[in-house]
């Protein structure tokens, strides 16, 4: 069965190569790969993935590289590396200017309708998750589909009712790859079935409206720095430090004609926190550390109103102890939204529950795509017997 995979993927790279070229984006000073880099190409999204690589059609000529940090460039040309400038080297070296990042958050909280999208919308997209156990990769799922949102909005009392797919559906065209390995995790935690997390975390005014909350706090202490700024976009460094001890951080990017966040990461971390207590569904006690995290939202415009390229979620340094035994996991989910179509009030006929599993049901298809994939994922598919 390796052999066979490994004959398939092989013949999958030399049809790619004809239709489809590699470009790497690195760091001009460093030369270091930079992983997340957008190129937007006649209306198509593609990202470049942990390797720094992007997959482009053979014919693509000009188009725009950006990300977070660095200068945005445009290329009149094929170029098998692209060098991208860094805004500034370090976030603490930068001059100091203040700026009330509290205030944007909330502004644009308040207009989220009048700049995002807010009108049914279907974009066909890339869905990939992944986790791992004490550093060790044990599942890949990476599949293509439609993802239909009715106001590009996450609504907090139809979510609470159960009815998610009022107003988010995913629709799961061919699932490219799906593997999984034993974990080694065997401890049995009882399942929370109130969580919202797991559908909010996919929109901009769930995290808005968290930021907006932790502000909110009492004692909180919320600062803004701004580390560049040109004619149209401000790059703002923001802290909320609450009175929990807690620190959320990360930049945006601000454009200030249209008053609108079209970059967003938030870092936070727990690691600070004493593990809490648990019981499992035996009785038996067990200790919880709570996780570490990243959140990315991207986004550019369509006409008058700004539409999601990348939602990114990433989790590490959960770790559960029970006696002798100690797990860590972590884990990244993704969705890039690889274009964008207007939608109806109907949604998608073959929704999956997109709070689910969903992918252990479905069979793994033997035509790949044009799938970007890291050495580290390649490596995990072709390191087994079996694929399911």
């Amino acid at each position: 069965m390796k052999q066979l995979l490994l004959f398939l993927l092989f013949s999958f790279s030399l049809v790619n190569s004809q239709t489809i070229k590699k470009i790497k984006i690195t760091d001009a000073e460093t030369g270091k790969a930079i992983p997340n880099a957008r190129i937007i190409l006649a209306n198509q999204i593609f990202y470049s993935n942990d390797d720094g690589f992007i997959s482009l059609p053979k014919d693509a000529k000009q188009f725009d590289v950006s990300i977070a940090g660095y200068e945005s460039l445009k290329s009149a040309k094929y170029q098998s590396t692209i060098k991208l400038k860094p805004l500034y080297d370090d976030i603490e070296e930068v001059k100091i200017v203040s700026i009330d990042v509290k205030k944007i958050f909330r502004e644009v909280l308040n207009n989220y309708s009048e700049i995002y999208y807010n009108k049914p919308a279907v974009y066909d997209i890339t869905y990939s998750q992944k986790s791992f156990e004490n550093e060790k990769m044990k599942s890949l799922m990476i599949a293509d589909g439609k993802y239909w949102v009715r106001d590009g909005k996450f609504n907090g009392k139809e979510a609470f009712n159960g009815k998610h797919d009022n107003f988010v559906q995913l629709q799961i065209d061919t699932l490219r790859y799906f593997k999984t390995e034993p974990n080694e995790f065997n401890i049995k935690v009882k399942e929370d079935k109130g969580a919202h997390d797991g559908v909010g975390n996919f929109f901009f005014n769930y995290e808005l409206q968290r930021m907006n909350s932790l502000s909110k706090k009492r004692n909180a202490i919320t600062t803004g720095r701004l580390v560049h700024e040109d004619e149209l976009e401000q790059h703002i460094f923001y802290q909320i430090k609450t009175d929990a001890d807690l620190t959320y951080s990360g930049t945006i990017i601000f454009n200030k004609k249209d008053r609108a966040i079209i970059n967003f990461e938030m870092i936070f971390n727990q690691s600070s926190f004493k593990p809490k207590i648990y019981k499992d569904e035996n009785g038996k006690e067990y200790a919880r550390q709570s996780p570490n995290g990243k959140f990315v939202f991207d986004f550019y415009k369509v006409g008058e109103h700004y539409v999601p390229s990348k939602v990114s979620i990433k989790y590490d340094s959960s770790k559960f102890t029970q006696g002798e035994n100690i797990f860590e996991f972590r884990s990244a989910r993704e969705i890039i939204f690889k274009n964008f179509k207007e939608g109806n009030e109907t949604g998608l006929q073959r929704s999956v529950e997109i709070n689910s599993a969903f992918w252990r049901d479905m069979k793994v298809s033997a035509e790949k795509g044009e799938l970007n994939l890291s050495k580290e994922e390649l490596k995990f598919i072709n390191d087994g017997n079996d694929e399911n």
